[in-house]
């Protein structure tokens, strides 16, 4: 044992070995502690650019050593730049569901989620930092609970244990019944609008689509539309196939899928006839589902029949019902009744009831619900919501109407055909007249824009002609009603129409064509000239449409007469320098063609004016010349025109066979204006 080497030395005792080897231990000990405390040293310094390297120059047994360790923890650029660049795209989508939200029903959830996000990104990138350099593990663990908390929260949250606050939205109203609808209206102040449409799939009274889309928010929606059934459409045409043969069950079947809302089944005896088959039907091929249809089933041999315990009838339609004791030969009678319950047209009760052992020919009754009894509310000044809500419920027919009223608010009811306490059934047609609220008045300037409003509107009202050098002619120039005002529909509103710039009418007697024709031109009216046989000079005047002295508008029309030496069949007549809204004013002096009896260039003053003036429009005598009609056509449509729409006016139609336009079209002469009553008008047309 002395002599065994031990790390090149040789020991003499087991002391001395123990000694040498305790030393050795702790030489070990303290060369670890040494190059420990190096490391954290080169850590230090390989994190802390700033930091003086007091390892610059190591020396040369250790800086293989240092070398090793600075490889085994290098500085992780590429995670910390991917890190970073997560954590901004974190933020970003943090801030993108903030602004979100408000978008969103689950406006509260979405924003919590957001905040959990945020945190538990931030929390691991503290962990990864603390953990990896420092050998800390708290922050891991926090970043753990983080996670487990957001999992549970919307675990809490999805199955409802926890609840949160939603924003208002619109909810899917298809197929609900309309009422829900107009109530959620009401509740969040949104307009609404419904349209009613036949329905075969969707029951009477329910929503079939709405304008908005589900779960639209209540702020971003002003008005939602609603398309409401309005039931099945009984005058629907369908086609009826030859049901002889067929087994009664089996036309019930139809009857009920193609909605058939006439029809009787009889049963009679019949020995050759199966027992519940169809023998005959009153009609076949395209028919209305509302149309009478009677079908006649065979009952077999009647003295076969035994007697039945009778069956629960109630809540079975009358047609099943009566197909039911029919069928069993047992007679029956129906009375009605008012029923909260059962729906119309459906049995109440039986009489004998339920389990009563009934034998053909024996008598049953029937008691038919004729729906809820409905007694009609104060519907006045109610809102539209209310009545259709009123319809809804007790399943009317409202028909609609408004008009404008100065005492009921606008949307609100004016009257009704029923009043309040009257009883009425399910299915009766009520009409409700809605108010537009007061009528205003508006600005016009055209008198014709004027009378198709007020005629629209069922205003009175009486129009005054005034000369004004301002207003041009036809031209409104005041109203006995102020623009804005309210109006009465019982008062009557006098509307002042400019005649434009007066002219006084000179005595053209005994001029010639064409100083007449340059003095018509000075004063800036129309002349039309005509021929008539006369004894005086020819070529002169010896007559005109409107007095002299007379005041008429600058741009009206005036005709006259020339003698003329030649007698001829039919006056041939000229006409020059007419104006398409000319016309005359006044009454027609004793020199002007005469009236009284009807030829072929003219026509009759009947002398019963309906108004001291007349405004004929140019449109319908548009019409009659765009018409293609020849002369002799033309002539009576304008003097028929005339006659109906302005008695007192007195019109003269002649016609031109010179004119190289198509018969029956205008030449000259009146076309459209404001006229006095008694006059005289002619229209020259071609012949």
């Amino acid at each position: 044992m002395e002599n065994k080497n031990l790390n090149n030395t040789s020991y003499t005792s087991r002391i001395e070995r123990k000694k040498v080897e305790e030393e050795l231990k702790n030489k070990q000990q303290e060369k670890e502690k040494e190059i420990e405390a190096k490391r954290q040293e080169l850590k230090s310094i390989i994190f802390d650019d700033g930091k003086k390297n007091i390892y610059k120059n190591p020396r040369k047994h250790e800086k293989k050593e240092i070398n090793n360790i600075a490889t085994e923890i290098q500085k992780p650029k590429a995670a910390n730049i991917f890190l970073s660049l997560t954590y901004v795209i974190t933020i970003a989508l943090f801030i993108y569901l903030i602004v979100d939200s408000a978008n969103q029903i689950h406006q509260i959830y979405q924003i919590i989620n957001a905040f959990f996000l945020l945190i538990i990104m931030t929390c691991f990138l503290v962990s990864f930092k603390k953990s990896f350099f420092k050998n800390k593990s708290a922050p891991t663990i926090v970043t753990s609970l983080v996670v487990l908390g957001a999992i549970t929260f919307n675990g809490l949250y999805m199955t409802n244990v926890i609840k949160l606050p939603t924003q208002s939205y619109l909810p899917n109203f298809e197929s609900k019944n309309l009422t829900k609808a107009i109530n959620w209206t009401e509740e969040n102040n949104v307009k609404t609008d419904q349209n009613f449409e036949y329905s075969d799939t969707t029951k009477k009274y329910s929503v079939i689509s709405q304008s908005k889309k589900p779960e639209t928010l209540t702020k971003d929606i002003n008005k939602v539309d609603f398309v409401v059934s309005n039931g099945p459409d009984y005058s629907k045409e369908v086609i009826l196939a030859d049901m002889t043969g067929w087994n009664v069950d089996d036309v019930v079947k139809f009857v009920e899928e193609n909605f058939l809302s006439n029809v009787t089944i009889n049963f009679e005896e019949n020995t050759s006839v199966k027992k519940d088959t169809v023998i005959s039907q009153s009609s076949t091929g395209t028919i209305k589902r509302s149309d009478p249809i009677i079908f006649t089933v065979s009952l077999g041999d009647k003295a076969s029949l035994s007697p039945i315990k009778l069956k629960d009838l109630k809540n079975e339609s009358l047609l099943k019902a009566e197909v039911y004791l029919g069928r069993n030969g047992i007679l029956y009678e129906l009375k009605y009744e008012f029923s909260d319950i059962i729906e119309k047209g459906h049995v109440i009760s039986s009489n004998p009831k339920q389990g009563t052992t009934v034998k053909p020919d024996e008598m049953v009754t029937l008691t038919i619900s004729k729906g809820k009894e409905i007694k009609v509310p104060n519907l006045k000044n109610k809102t539209m919501a209310y009545v259709t809500k009123w319809m809804v419920e007790n399943n009317l027919q409202i028909n609609y109407s408004d008009r404008y009223d100065n005492e009921i608010k606008s949307g609100r009811v004016i009257e009704s055909n029923y009043k309040e306490g009257d009883i009425i059934e399910e299915g009766t047609t009520v009409d409700v007249t809605f108010s537009k609220g007061p009528l205003i008045m508006k600005k016009f300037d055209n008198i014709n824009d004027f009378k198709s409003w007020a005629d629209t509107n069922g205003i009175k009202y009486e129009i005054k002609e005034e000369f004004n050098d301002e207003i041009e002619k036809d031209k409104i120039i005041k109203t006995s009603i102020e623009e804005g005002a309210n109006i009465n529909l019982d008062n009557t509103i006098t509307v002042y129409v400019s005649k434009g710039t007066a002219v006084t009418v000179p005595d053209f007697t005994n001029k010639t064509k064409s100083e007449v024709q340059k003095e018509c031109n000075n004063l800036g009216i129309s002349c039309s000239f005509i021929e008539e046989y006369s004894t005086k000079s020819a070529g002169k005047v010896i007559g005109q449409s409107i007095a002299s002295g007379t005041q008429i508008s600058k741009g009206d029309s005036i005709t006259i007469t020339i003698a003329t030496d030649k007698k001829t069949s039919s006056t041939s007549n000229k006409t020059s320098n007419s104006n398409s809204s000319s016309r005359p004013s006044s009454g027609s002096s004793s020199s002007s063609r005469p009236s009284g009896g009807s030829s072929d260039d003219g026509s009759t003053n009947t002398n019963n004016c309906k108004s001291s003036s007349y405004s004929i429009s140019i449109r319908p005598l548009n019409d009659i010349f765009n018409r293609g009609e020849n002369y002799t056509t033309t002539k009576s449509l304008i003097e028929s025109y005339f006659h109906t729409n302005f008695p007192g006016i007195n019109i003269v139609v002649t016609g031109d066979p010179s004119a190289e336009s198509t018969s029956g079209s205008y030449v000259g002469g009146f076309k459209g204006g404001t006229i006095s009553c008694p006059s005289t008008v002619e229209i020259i047309i071609a012949k």
